[in-house]
């Protein structure tokens, strides 16, 4: 059996999987290893993955599939290689804090609650969340801010020595910030505070701007993650205060990629520099829709960063509450004004009819159907209905303007260059350009 050609089978039975992410696959499969704390793909890939293998496999009946021993020298004349699932592997973390996390997170018996989206991380993972802190100077001297501890970071931080000014828990959970108090009073620790806090409702003036650093791993809901983000900014005081970070975690399931472009957005919405991002950095138990995985974003503000108003507290943030609106489709909404265009160009249906055609076939926008109306003024409205939603553009000729209002329901192809497109095509500097939230 060639590699090649069986990793290139195996990827038409499993679009959206890379080659190297199907070396890994069966680079798991062959050492023993679980697919889905591995990997940190979600269980409908795995389910598909191990479907293409299953001739491979023994009927076990387990979670996590083991290969059968004429798999198993199949496989190891494939010489495989690993797969880098994240970058986060690189960081190794002391075995005895790790322990002694455990020791601790084991006493805390309380059940992950489903409504407030608790999926407790991996001790070593909480470990891993306090030493990145720890390791970009996050800490040392600092005023911390955690919204949402039922990793126990907190206690982490305290195991780790890192010599935090104050750090405060914001929860909405009360038995989770008693047991936090316990601990930390236990441990001899007074600069820790405690605080009962919903997102949904106003932050109190006193903690504002008041910490150089915050961490949040919010709901994984759209709106969720928004709310969570901009408690964190008024947490560091936005622009006000430049330079400070916020460890922000956020996990999706590989199939809908376009939810992290979101989160890209709502992040450059708020002008915070993403410093750096580690996908799958973080893993828990539970959250297999996820790959039981979150990635993790550090943030930075500069001086032009914002707090943004506005967000709908009645919002539905949880995932179990909001799964329709997760549900609703990906959109990309541009709408361009166009001035300055010659008016024999607006009046040719020909020639608008070309130049519409080309615009589509640079942005890979396909037609399925078009529908031209054709008014009193000569001006024209074209609809194209296409294979993922559709394009309106309409035209007045006495006005020397055209309205261009395009909706895909997946990422417009080269979407920065639509306004030099446009500018080419209609022979005009004269534009106007929004996308649409």
């Amino acid at each position: 059996m060639d590699k090649k050609t069986f990793i290139e089978k195996l990827k038409r039975a499993n679009l959206g999987l890379s080659d190297g992410e199907i070396e890994g696959l069966l680079f798991v499969l062959l050492s023993g290893g679980s697919l889905i704390r591995t990997t940190g793909l979600p269980k409908e890939t795995l389910r598909g993955f191990k479907r293409a293998v299953s001739a491979y496999l023994e009927e076990t009946g387990g979670e996590d599939p083991v290969l059968s021993g004429e798999g198993k020298e199949e496989f190891r004349h494939l010489m495989l290689r690993p797969h880098l699932w994240s970058f986060g592997d690189f960081m190794k973390c002391d075995k005895k804090i790790v322990e002694k996390f455990t020791g601790i997170r084991e006493e805390y018996k309380k059940e992950a609650s489903r409504e407030l989206d608790q999926f407790y991380a991996l001790p070593e993972t909480s470990v891993k969340k306090a030493q990145v802190m720890v390791a970009r100077g996050e800490v040392a001297g600092k005023n911390i801010a955690l919204i949402g501890d039922d990793d126990f970071v907190s206690l982490a931080l305290i195991l780790l020595d890192g010599g935090f000014r104050s750090l405060t828990v914001f929860d909405t959970d009360n038995d989770l910030l008693s047991f936090i108090k316990t601990k930390t009073a236990d441990m001899g620790i007074d600069n820790v505070q405690t605080v009962h806090y919903d997102c949904r409702e106003e932050l109190k003036e006193e903690f504002y701007g008041r910490f150089e650093v915050v961490l949040t791993d919010p709901p994984y809901t759209r709106y969720g993650a928004e709310l969570f983000l901009e408690r964190a900014l008024e947490m560091i005081g936005g622009g006000a205060s430049p330079d400070r970070k916020i460890f922000f975690f956020y996990g999706n399931s590989s199939k809908t990629p376009e939810k992290f472009l979101k989160i890209q957005e709502i992040v450059n919405r708020a002008n915070l520099v993403i410093e750096d991002k580690i996908k799958n950095f973080a893993h828990y138990s539970g959250a297999e829709s996820i790959g039981s995985a979150s990635s993790l974003f550090i943030l930075r503000t500069i001086p032009s960063t914002t707090v943004y108003k506005g967000i709908r507290t009645s919002r539905k943030i949880y995932t179990y509450e909001a799964e329709k609106e997760e549900r609703f489709p990906f959109v990309d909404h541009v709408v361009i004004k166009v001035f300055g265009v010659s008016t024999l160009l607006l009046e040719s249906k020909r020639k608008m009819l070309g130049l519409l055609n080309d615009l589509c076939r640079k942005h890979r926008l396909k037609i399925v159907d078009t529908k031209i109306t054709e008014f009193k003024g000569k001006g024209f409205t074209f609809v194209y209905v296409l294979s993922n939603s559709n394009l309106t553009v309409h035209t007045w000729p006495e006005h020397n303007a055209l309205h261009v209002d395009l909706i895909t329901c997946s990422p417009i192809f080269d979407k920065l260059s639509l306004p030099k497109t446009v500018s080419d095509l209609f022979g005009t500097d004269s534009i106007e350009i929004s996308f649409v939230e």
